[in-house]
């Protein structure tokens, strides 16, 4: 077949002299001779002769077609935890332990229990500590002030005063205590600015040796209220910085729930901003409770990699200190609820599962759950500024209620009330601006398994990741994805916990933390 001469030529529709390398035609005319070679062809603007022409993206979209798709892959390893967890019930047991209280009695003598008057918890902001900071830690505090300190996922009656009684904390005096809750907000402002992994090691590391001086002496009700400050800010660090690799976070936040119980700080009434740090501690105890009960160390997927896979372990006794008592409002209220529905579940194998002591017990926290908003809800602070913990709060309750009914593997009916509650929740869910609040985003993750609803929980989680104050929920939307993988390979009938267990068990190296 003759040649149809170089592309110049075929482009211009003149006969080529097929000359090569190059032809004379081109040559003389002073063209770029583009040769004899395979050459590929693309769709001009308005070409009418052409068979197939792409459409627009802006054509594609009013004539209904979807240009933007959000993808579920399922990957081998979905294929392996699909057979784990239907197989795990014979061979691996995962067994799913309580984690109980263990019974605090304040010492009579305790100086902290037998104290009527006010707390002078705070003092006044020390000009001396801000004016000390380097340039540097001056631009960092200011970060912390106005978006690190928003990354801390706090729950509970006055918990957005936390971050400012946090900053107060930092800036009240030179002591050690409050030298370590600075040290500590530079560090999670560090992390949080630009992931400076020096900087923030210094910091953290100033702020536990700071920890450390100041427990020499006496502690008095100001230090140990900056020791938990401290906690608070080191815990969310750990949890942004290795939530899928340590368990660090459960330390400080079990030491400060120690040192609640061993200082009787929850015996104290009269210092809102006390209470406060104390509620805080509350949420963080009840949201372990959940992790521990679920979570199995050592659990790996591949069996074969087991040696490769370092597990982080923890002993859930570290966390046997009590929880916080005598406080009060809705979401506290709601708290103590969630801790008796984690402590009182069972999986269906269990023994116990088919008494009627058992059924009474799920039955009487059902009704509990379902009625605390007519005995509670002047508790919540109905004020202007608190929309979206108000509508938290009743996720939290709602997320109690469908674990509580799932869990209890068909003693508590999934009836029109549950389906009531579910919509009820994603009508929440597409209403809030942003959602920090990692376990009812999970619980009601479980439940999502139209599209839509779907959908809905992915643009919030996208929508809390823009607005920058708050900290990546990258780690629980890879876990979302992942249930949501297993829920369209799995029987509906399989046990809600025993499910759980071994999804969280094989898929995170360490405790996760739904803070």
């Amino acid at each position: 077949m003759p040649s149809l001469g170089c592309g110049t030529c075929r482009a211009r529709k003149v006969r080529c002299d097929q000359t090569v390398p190059k032809c004379n035609r081109c040559i003389k005319a002073g063209r770029d001779c583009e040769g004899y070679g395979l050459r590929l062809s693309w769709p001009r603007h308005n070409d009418k002769r052409r068979a197939i022409v792409g459409p627009h993206s802006r054509q594609s979209r009013f004539k209904g077609i979807s240009v933007n798709y959000r993808l579920l892959n399922t990957s081998s390893r979905d294929i392996k935890l699909h057979d784990m967890i239907l197989t795990s019930a014979q061979i691996h047991s995962v067994a799913v332990e309580a984690v109980a209280d263990t019974p605090f009695k304040p010492a009579e003598d305790t100086v902290f229990a037998r104290q009527a008057k006010p707390f002078l918890l705070l003092n006044s902001p020390a000009t001396g500590v801000l004016a000390e900071l380097s340039p540097a830690n001056k631009r960092l505090f200011q970060y912390f002030v106005e978006r690190a300190s928003y990354s801390i996922s706090t729950f509970g009656k006055d918990a957005h005063r936390v971050p400012g009684i946090l900053i107060r904390m930092a800036l009240s005096d030179k002591t050690p205590s409050s030298t370590a809750v600075l040290k500590s907000s530079l560090a999670l402002a560090s992390f949080h600015r630009d992931n400076a992994f020096n900087a923030m090691t210094r910091c953290k590391v100033a702020a536990l040796r700071a920890l450390a001086e100041s427990t020499q002496g006496f502690i008095g009700v100001s230090d140990s209220a900056c020791h938990i400050g401290a906690g608070i800010i080191l815990s969310s660090l750990e949890i942004q910085q290795n939530s899928t690799t340590s368990s660090n976070w459960l330390w400080y936040a079990c030491g400060a729930t120690k040192i609640v119980k061993t200082a009787g700080l929850d015996e104290i009434k009269a210092d809102r901003d006390l209470t406060s740090l104390v509620g805080w501690v509350h949420y963080f105890n009840t949201m372990a409770k959940f992790s521990l009960r679920h979570w199995q160390p050592n659990f790996v997927l591949d069996a074969d990699s087991s040696a490769d896979v370092s597990s982080d372990t923890f002993h859930p006794a570290v966390c046997s200190n009590g929880q916080p008592a005598n406080l009060t409002g809705f979401p506290h209220e709601i708290l103590y609820l969630l801790t008796e529905v984690f402590n009182s579940v069972i999986m269906a194998s269990d023994p116990r599962h088919d008494t009627a002591e058992y059924r009474n017990r799920l039955q009487t926290l059902d009704y509990k759950l379902q009625h605390i908003v007519d005995q509670d809800t002047t508790s919540l602070d109905t004020s202007d500024d608190q929309p979206t913990f108000n509508m938290a709060v009743e996720l939290y309750r709602l997320s109690t209620l469908i674990y509580l009914r799932r869990a209890s593997a068909g003693i508590l009916d999934l009836d029109k009330n549950f389906n009531d509650w579910v919509n009820q929740a994603f009508a929440l869910l597409a209403h809030l601006p942003v959602c920090q609040w990692t376990f009812p985003l999970f619980i009601f993750a479980c439940e999502a398994r139209e599209d839509t609803r779907r959908i809905i929980l992915l643009d919030l989680i996208r929508r809390t990741t823009r607005d920058g104050r708050y900290r990546s929920l990258t780690p629980i939307k890879r876990l979302i994805e992942i249930m949501w993988v297993q829920q369209d390979l799995l029987d509906d009938d399989l046990d809600y916990v025993h499910k759980l267990g071994v999804i969280l068990s094989s898929t995170q190296k360490s405790v996760p933390a739904f803070l």
